[in-house]
């Protein structure tokens, strides 16, 4: 078991019949004896759920085992970590608007989380802007996306942080327009079960940024056209309000929490890592930069209000000085702001 893809070998420390556990914690672990008979006698099960004729091993992935049951194709998850993927049909509502838009399961297992996921046989649609932005703009119309959620996103990465040692801590404000949607993780436009090292870390079912989705799957330019402008304004996209900068972070850091559990290369992420530091030098500067503005504010209306009180007799000398302070500190600030895009 400790050779099969899906097994933490790079942080597991021991297991039982019914756990595993890990330098980050426990989670629950079912290691079925596959079998036609097996599937066949399962109760518990919600959904259609199939007979199955054959049970065939297709592959093996991080997330779990998928197989070739006849009609229908099924991923068997030994180490389940959560229902995000099972609730998209679960719940009606849900159901009903994405079932346009993602190869949905349509008949499950649940043991202390989606165990067992039924999907059609053919082929998800490949990942692409025109896809997601259909999927983004269905959360949106049906009502399922949610406020920005900066306290929550920072707290989540604290704690990844924390866990895996990093050196790094990098926490941002984010736009009013940067949106939170579901979380659902995508093979294809398959939802499949979110990473083990992402669930360890972080059991609260969070709605991170819209826009991540975009960033990871490397269509963010195009599906900017296909969406409403406020969801990918400047104030959205901007290193300054946390942005692509931030949402790349966030990306590296989950990847590398992937890499630390299943012991894989991480010598890029390592290297995006050892940059951070660096990045928020730059950041550093340029908050830096902005400290004029509220000298330059406060010395205008000092100002004023000694001129209206007769106390000073050239009262254009501190109009010009501090216009011209807050002028050049505002323009610093956004001469020093790192661009987005080149983040991408």
């Amino acid at each position: 078991m400790e050779g099969r893809p899906w097994w933490p070998k790079g942080i597991a420390l021991s297991h039982d019949d019914g756990s595993i556990t890990t330098y980050w914690g426990t989670m629950p672990l079912h290691v079925p004896d596959v079998s036609v008979e097996w599937w066949n006698s399962l109760e518990g099960t919600w959904g259609d759920w199939p007979q199955a004729s054959k049970m065939e091993l297709i592959n093996e992935t991080r997330t779990g085992m998928w197989y070739d049951i006849g009609e229908y194709k099924a991923l068997i998850v030994p180490i389940p970590t959560g229902k995000q993927t099972s609730r998209l049909w679960r719940n009606p509502q849900l159901r009903h608007a994405l079932e346009t838009n993602l190869q949905l399961p349509f008949a499950g297992l649940d043991r202390d989380g989606d165990h067992i996921l039924v999907y059609p046989k053919t082929d998800a649609a490949k990942i692409s802007a025109e896809s997601l932005a259909e999927l983004h703009k269905t959360l949106i119309n049906g009502n399922w996306n949610t406020p920005q959620d900066e306290y929550g996103w920072n707290d989540r990465l604290k704690k990844i942080e924390d866990s895996l040692k990093t050196n790094t801590l990098w926490r941002a404000p984010h736009s009013y327009n940067t949106i939170g949607i579901p979380r659902i993780e995508l093979d294809g436009m398959r939802p499949v079960p979110i990473p083990f090292s992402e669930a360890i870390l972080w059991k609260k079912d969070t709605n991170l940024p819209m826009i991540r989705q975009a960033i990871k799957h490397k269509v963010l330019l195009k599906w900017r056209e296909l969406m409403p402008k406020k969801y990918h304004g400047e104030d959205v996209m901007r290193t300054a309000t946390g942005g692509v900068a931030h949402i790349k972070y966030d990306l590296n850091l989950l990847d590398k929490a992937e890499a630390v559990a299943f012991d894989l290369d991480s010598v890029k992420i390592d290297e995006y890592l050892s940059g951070v530091d660096r990045f928020q030098a730059k950041l550093g500067i340029m908050r830096l930069m902005l400290m004029g503005s509220p000298l330059g504010i406060i010395g205008l209306i000092a100002t004023f209000m000694l001129d209206r009180a007769g106390e000073i007799s050239q009262p254009s000398i501190g109009y010009w000085t501090f216009a011209i302070i807050w002028i050049i500190s505002g323009t610093a600030y956004a001469f020093t702001e790192p661009d987005w895009r080149q983040e991408l």
